[in-house]
């Protein structure tokens, strides 16, 4: 029974899809709080770095920050100008305007000064928090010489390079506005990063006066002399003399300079998480959005601006299912430029082609060459981890693709013979999504084996320097000790809980019982019906059917899974091995699971009396669904078998979606309902009349009968079931064997775990 108010239990707010435009005001204002708070500024932040050189400007300007920082620092608000305004992405001076008016609304915490584009905070920071800051001083006062380009604006003036002389307890903008001939750094504007250097390298500019007459309007209005050499450079208008200068407050401005710098810096974890494969706006994704990360990294490498286009994705059988609309990007010039970001990839002919996460690009320049560093070379137990070690009782709650994970680490480096070891990152809980790519591959690859309360305890070889200078605070010394001595990486994590994949927990919150239950009690009534003895699950998975089975009394006697996961029959054969072991009541004599493709014969799997297929072909390719449908039937050949796939149609329901047109005859069953795979690993999702015309055909082919049912909604109302189930019965027995010699002894299939009842034990190859 489908239970509305169950998305009250899920956290699920329709809202949160189709933001207010109120919504992402709120934000901001938040955003900007918490940028003023107390708190962040002892984080290590870029933005943070101008907060504390402003606190050493003198007088009235001492904690005074030039708007323009505020807007081109922060990742999440530059984000949220782009939500009130797209044309922010082009035009990231409009951000200005919204982070003025935004001020204007704090003013219990922050203050703004009329004719300045400047905000600083109302009440002064503890003094505790600053002393702490004057810890971080050095001494003795210090004079840094930056090489910087003065680009006048005027074309019959030369270009020429200036120095500017940055106190070491002075704000290097304003050394930047003295050259401009301002009066100080809050009259400066500066622009989107530029160039692949490894610090950061922008134009600054002097704000027009008409820019300053108004701070709450609702467009900051910049208007001179355009600087045309300057304006090429970036990108974006420039007006007025400009200076050109790479630099910064901190090193980790240096990892955003590539491809998923900006989305580690996002999560604060730059050793651990990794750019995800598949994009998802519910749980896995923080941080700037695909787009921005890859109008960023154009920007970034002096590509042109790409042009964005949704297009429909080519499938093989145009006439069984409806196109995937997926996002494709064309980069008109460079086109040696590929992105590619879940199922779809941009390329230069435009092509879109299923691919891995990708980013190519041509480079122009050299950027700045970084320290050689010595890696240890030690004998792996996988790909890339290094003695795995893994500590503590095994609870039985493991991790499973789409699972929510949430985990406790540390990364440190050590030299050979673990004489050195420094801390360089550490989480105490870190979120993400299992199967996503939202972590690196070795640490997800570690995490399969554990369960919820265990610690491991592992080696890698170092990642590029880039990530290493990024996630330490101690820049110099790191960089002493990559250089001198032979180092690894050593992580310790432990998994803290771990959360059900998304479709399960809305299942549980919207079916009573939930879905998979529901599937699990239509197949134990057949094999009661049926009397069967034998039952194979083609695409067990972890073995959640085989392990529930096992807690009804039926007629089995043998039970087989296969699966081509060899992570999930791990955890298949652990957990069916503790229940047979244990449980003294049951019918079943023997349990094996394969490691195999459902769609290669093998004779092992042949004449079972019923056979399942829950949820299981749609993480398929159609046509290799079409395939398994032919062997199971013609090769196979159970007395019964059971398929279920989610119905397609009762998406607008699960997703709170409705139709194109809100005038549409909802009974008329056409392609029109734009909605959302249930699971982005999905290859397809049918409607009712894609799935009986599939199965009708294939009972047809094979001499089979079919029944149509489901469970979770009615039948009698629309949109039907949502999960639903076909049963092909078997119409009489064969009356001979039609399968060759050779394909009778085919074992394409590799045992991985057996039980028997006889000695009560089990053999894994």
């Amino acid at each position: 029974m489908c239970c509305r108010e169950g998305f009250e239990e899920l956290g699920i707010n329709p809202a949160a899809d189709y933001p207010t435009e109120q919504e992402p005001w709120d934000a901001l204002i938040e955003r900007m709080t918490y940028l003023f708070s107390d708190e962040f500024l002892q984080s290590v932040h870029p933005f943070s770095g101008h907060l504390r050189a402003t606190l050493q400007r003198e007088g009235d300007l001492c904690g005074s920050v030039p708007a323009s920082v505020v807007a081109v620092c922060d990742a999440k608000l530059s984000n949220l100008c782009k939500i009130l305004n797209p044309k922010v992405e082009a035009n990231p001076f409009l951000a200005l305007s919204f982070v003025m008016r935004t001020a204007a609304q704090l003013s219990g915490s922050v203050v703004t000064t009329k004719g300045n584009l400047s905000i600083q905070k109302k009440n002064p920071y503890p003094s505790e928090i600053i002393e702490l800051i004057d810890i971080q001083k050095s001494d003795s006062l210090q004079n840094t010489m930056v090489e910087a380009v003065h680009i006048p604006f005027s074309l019959d003036k030369t270009v020429q390079p200036v120095r500017l002389n940055i106190l070491s307890d002075g704000y290097y903008l304003d050394a930047i506005a003295q050259k401009l001939g301002v009066t100080d750094a809050n009259k400066v504007l500066l622009s989107r990063a530029i160039g692949k250097a490894s610090s950061e390298t922008r134009l600054h500019f002097a704000a027009p006066e008409s820019a300053m007459l108004d701070v709450s309007a609702d467009l900051v209005n910049l208007e001179g002399p355009l600087n045309v050499r300057a304006s090429y450079f970036c990108g974006q208008s420039i007006y007025g003399d400009a200076i050109m200068a790479s630099i910064g407050y901190t090193w980790r401005m240096l990892i955003s300079k590539m491809p998923s710098g900006n989305y580690k810096l996002s999560r604060e974890a730059i050793l651990a998480a990794e750019l995800p494969s598949v994009f998802t706006t519910k749980s896995n994704w923080r941080g700037s959005f695909p787009r921005e990360i890859l109008c960023s990294f154009c920007r970034q490498h002096r590509l042109s601006e790409p042009v964005f286009s949704t297009i429909n994705l080519p499938l093989k059988d145009q006439s069984s299912s409806r196109s995937h609309k997926e996002m494709s990007v064309t980069e008109g010039v460079e086109q040696e430029t590929e992105y590619a970001n879940g199922r779809g990839i941009a390329t230069g002919d435009q092509e879109s082609v299923e691919s891995a996460s990708m980013f190519r690009c041509k480079h122009r320049g050299k950027g700045r060459k970084l320290p050689e560093i010595r890696s240890v070379n030690v004998p792996h137990t996988s790909p890339d981890v290094c003695s795995l070690n893994i500590e503590g009782l095994d609870s039985g709650v493991c991790p499973s693709t789409e699972s929510l994970l949430c985990i406790s680490y540390s990364v440190s480096l050590v030299t050979e013979g673990k004489h050195v070891k420094q801390l360089l990152e550490s989480n105490d809980e870190f979120e993400f999504e299992m199967g996503s790519g939202a972590v690196i591959s070795p640490l997800e690859s570690v995490l399969t084996q554990m369960s919820v309360g265990q610690s491991a305890f592992f080696s890698m070889n170092l990642p590029p320097c880039e990530y290493i200078l990024a996630s330490t605070d101690d820049s110099e010394g790191i960089i002493s000790l990559l250089t001198s001595e032979t180092c690894c990486l050593d992580y310790t994590v432990t998994l803290l809980c771990v959360t059900e994949p998304p479709e399960e927990r809305m299942e549980q919150a919207l079916f009573s019982p939930p879905l998979s239950k529901q599937r699990v009690e239509y197949a134990v009534q057949h094999i009661k019906q049926s009397c069967a003895t034998t039952l194979v699950d083609f695409g067990c998975g972890s073995g959640s059917l085989l392990d529930s089975l096992l807690d009804y009394p039926t007629s089995l006697e043998k039970i087989v899974g296969v699966d081509i996961s060899q992570k999930s029959l791990s955890r298949a054969a652990k957990i069916l091995h503790s229940k047979l072991s244990t449980k003294s009541d049951t019918s079943i004599k023997s349990a094996v699971l394969y490691d195999g493709s459902i769609t290669d014969f093998d004779f092992r799997l042949c004449g079972f009396d019923i056979g399942t297929c829950l949820e299981v072909i749609e993480h398929m390719e159609e046509d290799q669904a079409c395939m398994f449908g032919d062997i199971a039937l013609n090769y196979f050949r159970p007395k019964i078998l059971i398929v279920s796939t989610p119905n397609y149609e009762y998406n607008v329901i699960l997703q709170r979606s409705s139709l194109t047109n809100p005038e549409e005859d909802p009974d008329e069953k056409t392609e029109s309902q734009s909605c959302r795979f249930r699971n982005h690993d999905h290859k397809f999702e049918w409607t009712r009349e894609q799935f009986n015309k599939w199965a009708t055909e294939l009972a047809n082919r094979h001499n089979y009968s079919v029944e149509f049912s489901g469970v979770g909604g009615s039948a009698d109302a629309e949109p039907g079931f949502a999960s639903q189930i076909a049963v092909f019965m078997r119409k009489i027995l064969p009356q001979e064997d039609d399968v060759s010699e050779n394909e009778n002894s085919a074992q394409n299939c590799k045992v991985v775990w057996e039980w028997n009842s006889v000695d009560r034990s089990d053999s894994s190859l």
